[in-house]
């Protein structure tokens, strides 16, 4: 299985356990002998010390009655002697010679294995260690120092004598180890198929979901970050379908926008092929405003696809707010005057309000705004523009006159070819996308847009864009 498929996540978090116990183990046994060899090496060590004090006392006070070294030396040569011929006729019964002088200065037969003597000069007399080599201690007579006694290394002597204790203790060691080892192996592969469970339905359900069952959702069990994974998972699942419907409903609600004004230019000349409606100045000015709206749409769908690739273009300055509103409401004047309407601009401070923006785009915004009351506004009616300035925000208001928007529909008139009236009656709305479009300039200026109940009776926008 490992081999066609590769390692899978259960493979490597099982191989991630086992190689941490192996780990553990072996920091472990360096451990231990680590602290035997510290601790047992220095505690006796420290003993060594305080017998070399009662070594020296001895050994001087035997100074003083011979006067110099040579019986200690004669005695040491006749036990080695001895040793000798022990080892080359281990049959032979050989008795040990006398040394009473050396009796008298170990403690314990261990330490007459490791006894060492040392002239004034650190030269040695009795073994074959130097003097740095060695744990020494000075021999004083009449506070004179008359040479050193000393004893061979610890450490040496500790990994001869007991290497077999631990080579013991290590294979008991090793082999409980192995045991544990074992037990944690059993424990960690379902262990391991357990923890990459759940990593494994969320990649079942992106292979559904890569194949277009936006649907699919992830069962959510626990709090950890796997959990977590699944939520942001459904929270793609769920963001995709919505995409997926709205896209489908754009494509709708273009293809209708498109078939009506389509409609009636293709029944308008075939009526004036049939000869049922003469070619005449009026005749061809209804074509040319059908023409004219099929290509108003097509210009407002391919700012709202340029804006949605990041390719609509900005030309960013210092823009002052004061001068754009006032130079639009006085563009506006006409058409709301003409349909009825009164329009005022209400500059809270006239200090200059200055924000980073394009003045066009920034044209365009207010122009469709205005637009979208002396579409839907009733005359007398009046549309009431208000320029202030809050905290570190400029805040442009536009607040009209009945009729007003339901709660139902006034956190939707921001998306696209959405109208308040349940008809598409070309004749009392737009096409739907200027307040879209609206959005799309206040999102390249980093603002914000919003919808509320006009205090008049209408409907308010609230615009707010970050001041330089």
């Amino acid at each position: 299985m490992i081999g066609t498929k590769g390692f899978q996540i259960r493979h490597k978090l099982f191989l991630v356990f086992v190689l941490s116990n192996v780990l553990l183990i072996v920091s472990m046994w360096q451990v231990f002998q680590w602290s035997f060899d510290r601790g047992f090496v220095t505690y006796a060590t420290e003993r060594d010390r305080d017998f070399l004090q009662q070594m020296a006392n001895r050994t001087a006070n035997l100074f003083i009655y011979y006067d110099d070294w040579y019986f200690l030396v004669q005695e040491s040569r006749l036990e080695k002697e001895w040793q000798q011929a022990k080892l080359e006729n281990i049959r032979d019964l050989i008795p040990p010679p006398s040394t009473p002088n050396l009796d008298l200065i170990y403690p314990s037969q261990y330490y007459r294995q490791r006894f060492l003597l040392f002239d004034q000069e650190k030269q040695p007399l009795i073994g074959d260690v130097t003097f740095a080599d060695a744990e020494t201690h000075a021999v004083m007579v009449d506070n004179s120092l008359v040479g050193y006694v000393g004893l061979r290394s610890m450490r040496a002597l500790v990994q001869d004598q007991t290497l077999r204790f631990v080579r013991q203790q290590g294979e008991a060691f090793l082999l409980i180890s192995a045991f544990m080892l074992t037990i944690a192996a059993l424990l960690t592969w379902p262990l391991a198929q357990w923890l990459s469970r759940p990593i494994c339905t969320v990649r079942q359900a992106t292979k559904r979901l890569a194949a277009g069952d936006f649907d699919t959702r992830i069962k959510i069990k626990g709090t950890d970050e796997l959990a977590d994974l699944g939520r942001d998972f459904n929270h793609l699942a769920s963001t995709l379908e919505h995409m997926r419907d709205a896209r489908k409903k754009w494509v709708a609600d273009t293809a209708h926008e498109l078939r009506t004004p389509v409609a009636i230019l293709r029944g308008e000349i075939e009526a004036m092929q049939d000869g049922i409606i003469k070619v005449s100045d009026n005749s061809l000015a209804s074509l040319q405003q059908e023409a004219v709206h099929i290509a108003r749409l097509i210009d407002d769908l391919n700012q709202l696809s340029m804006h949605d690739m990041g390719s609509l273009n900005y030309c960013m300055e210092e823009a002052d707010l004061n001068d754009i509103l006032e130079q639009t409401v006085h563009s506006m004047q006409l058409p709301f005057d003409e349909a009825g309407l009164e329009l005022e601009l209400v500059i809270v401070k006239k200090n200059p309000i200055i924000i980073t923006g394009d003045d066009d785009r920034l044209h365009q915004l207010f122009a469709n705004l205005m637009n979208n009351t002396l579409k839907y506004t009733n005359a007398p009616g009046k549309l009431t523009v208000t320029l202030t300035r809050e905290n570190k925000k400029a805040v442009v208001l536009l607040e009209d006159t009945p009729p007003g928007v339901c709660d139902e529909d006034i956190t939707q008139i921001f998306e696209q070819f959405f109208r308040v009236e349940n008809s598409r009656n070309r004749a009392t709305g737009g096409r739907g996308l200027g307040l879209a479009i609206c959005t799309n300039i206040v999102d390249g200026h980093q603002g914000t847009i919003s919808a509320y109940h006009s205090p008049f009776g209408g409907l308010g926008i609230r615009v707010e864009f970050p001041l330089n």
